[in-house]
């Protein structure tokens, strides 16, 4: 009952200790787990049936060589085959064939032969089976002309009279494929626990372990002494002398037929009289009690970590719980960090952060593929606490591109060059360093983006008011535009043609001093001699007029930002908001829309800046 009960709630392994029937035992043992009893009982019972139970259940464990065993305990010489031809184990394979020609079996020969791809047995096989045709055929496919000639003289076929014996053109040879790992240790790596209390001395299952029947323990305690016979001189005890006490009598002459009063018969026949009934309940208390006790003696294995949720604890970068698989952390740190409000335009960057950080590993055929993570420095190391993930996006990609949008502005491919700082803007969310002078580097490469967008925008307008009607209200926005580009904070050779673009723009429309302020400002980068010169005529000409006939919303002596939404300028000391990411500035009434320069952060949001310096974690 007991055995029963514990098998019932779920505990076959401490059940399996109790029980001594080797068939019970085998049951116990493969519901369990434990293939070791399970190969001992099923070697005391060595009947087939039970030898295929345990190999199946053997394999879908992956205990290779007790499955090896078990076929070979019955014989199964074609499963024998087969295992060995999809472990790769060709030694083996050519000893299966051997045993078939020695049993003479044309069908496991056949069989064999095409496992390892012995195509002269295999032709063998076919004409002792009385299969010339197909041993010709085999034959010469294969390029066995002497063999195939052969057979076809023992036919007495010519040759002439064979029609169809050409090969088909794109077919292949059937022949095995080679082994990718070769090895004899194929069994499947198991987990280690710990052992219970009912692994050690209580083990009752094991048939020379516990109490046995029809012997008490004041019994076993008194045959367990038995090299006290050798201490009979010590005791004056004469080993010669007759005692008087006959062997078969014992002591008082009792037979071996008498019955003991305190036997079972007489136990059994008193219980009615003390008052003591059968209680079924104290057995289940019995095993809940043991159960209890198994439970605490076990110990399971623990879970080990995996490499990602290694990243996912070592670091706070956005970039790396993305690597690890942790979007849902890595957005609610960009949304804390830098406001990140449309994660839409990120969506590449987080695939190929996630794709990139892990590499994958083929293995056999038909098995699923090993991925494995890659560390940002393998070879440093040593401890879990230095793993993180490999970098996808680093300074010096981040500098090369920035060379690209570089180019770009200076052959006034302006849509290629928004496309690229954009590009650029959003990768430096992801770029991680390990220096503060690098983090210094990205947050000035941060500026330089926002700039550059801001002014190839203010410049994509200017070119599409141009295309349109030559109205006084366009004209003005022409001259402020090119006006706002200048402002925007670019590099020397970028700055002289944004200042010579609004020169000309601002003259042609009869804005002189605002011609000759640009024509001033370009004098003082230096630029070349020959542009020089034109810089100073414009500021004589303009020096004569000294007015502007157009009223245009610019005015150089007035500090002011630019309104990265409306292109309009924001001056001192009038309200403003900013992005959180690349901190555009905006006019109050954009405050809560996406930011134009980035966007993907919202225009106001309470952030906490951006981090990329990775030693700070």
């Amino acid at each position: 009952s007991i055995i029963a009960y514990l098998q019932k709630n779920g505990y076959p392994e401490i059940a399996l200790h109790f029980v001594r029937d080797d068939t019970a035992r085998f049951e116990l043992a493969l519901e369990c787990g434990n293939m070791d009893i399970a190969l001992e009982t099923a070697k005391a019972i060595d009947t087939p049936a039970y030898w295929n139970k345990f190999s199946q259940e053997a394999l879908r464990r992956g205990h290779i060589q007790m499955v090896e065993l078990a076929y070979q305990r019955t014989k199964a010489y074609d499963k024998l085959s087969f295992l060995y031809s999809i472990t790769g184990n060709t030694e083996k394979l050519v000893k299966m064939q051997k045993i078939a020609i020695m049993r003479n079996d044309l069908q496991s020969r056949l069989q064999n032969s095409l496992f390892i791809g012995d195509v002269e047995d295999r032709v063998r096989v076919l004409q002792e089976s009385g299969q010339h045709a197909l041993a010709y055929l085999t034959a010469k496919s294969h390029g066995l002309v002497e063999e195939a000639e052969s057979i076809r003289a023992g036919a007495g076929v010519e040759e002439a009279d064979i029609t169809s014996a050409d090969v088909a053109g794109g077919s292949k040879l059937l022949l095995p494929t080679t082994p990718v790992i070769s090895s004899t240790e194929l069994d499947w790596p198991q987990l280690h626990v710990s052992k219970g209390i009912f692994d050690g001395k209580f083990n009752f299952g094991d048939k020379g372990a516990g109490p046995h029947p029809g012997k008490s323990r004041v019994a076993d305690l008194a045959t367990a002494a038995v090299d006290g016979d050798d201490a009979a001189g010590a005791w004056d005890i004469d080993e010669g002398e007759n005692m008087g006490v006959d062997d078969e009598e014992g002591f008082g002459g009792a037979g071996a037929d008498e019955v003991d009063l305190l036997g079972d018969e007489a136990e059994a026949g008193a219980e009615g009289g003390w008052g003591i009934d059968d209680d079924g309940e104290l057995d289940a208390e019995i095993a809940a009690e043991a159960t209890a006790a198994a439970a605490a003696g076990f110990v399971a294995p623990q879970p080990g970590i995996s490499e990602l949720e290694v990243w996912s604890r070592n670091s706070t970068l956005a970039v790396d719980q993305i690597a690890a698989g942790n979007f849902e952390q890595a957005m609610r740190l960009l949304r804390d960090q830098v406001g990140i409000a449309s994660f839409d335009a990120l969506k590449p960057a987080f695939m190929e952060i996630y794709t990139s950080s892990r590499s994958v590993l083929t293995t056999a055929p038909f098995a699923t593929p090993s991925r494995i993570p890659l560390r940002r420095n393998p070879a440093e190391s040593t401890e879990a606490s230095q793993y993180f993930p490999a970098k996808i996006y680093s300074l010096s990609s981040s500098l090369e591109q920035l060379q690209q949008g570089y180019r770009a502005t200076t052959a006034a491919k302006f849509e290629d060059g928004l496309v690229l700082f954009k590009r650029l803007l959003l990768s430096l969310i992801f770029v991680s360093v390990d220096t503060a002078e690098d983090a210094n580097e990205i947050k000035q490469l941060l500026q330089i983006c926002r700039e550059y967008i801001l002014g190839i925008t203010i410049e994509l307008e200017r070119a599409s008011v141009a295309k349109e009607e030559a109205t006084e209200e366009n004209s003005v926005r022409l001259v402020e535009l090119a006006a706002f580009f200048t402002h925007c904070q670019l590099r020397a050779d970028h700055e002289k043609l944004s200042l010579r673009a609004a020169m000309n723009t601002a003259y042609k429309h009869k804005c002189f001093k605002a011609a000759g302020e640009f024509a001033q400002r370009l004098l003082d980068l230096v630029p070349t001699p020959q542009i020089a010169d034109k810089a100073r005529k414009m500021i004589t000409i303009c020096d004569r007029q000294s007015r502007d006939n157009l009223a245009i919303n610019y005015d150089a002596r007035n500090p002011f930002v630019i309104c990265a939404a409306s292109h309009t300028p924001i001056h001192r000391g009038e309200p403003a908001v900013n992005c959180p990411y690349c901190q555009a500035a905006y006019k109050p009434k954009h405050n809560g829309e996406l930011c134009r320069v980035c966007t993907v952060a919202k225009i106001g949001a309470k952030a906490t800046g951006l981090r990329s310096l990775a030693s700070a974690n």
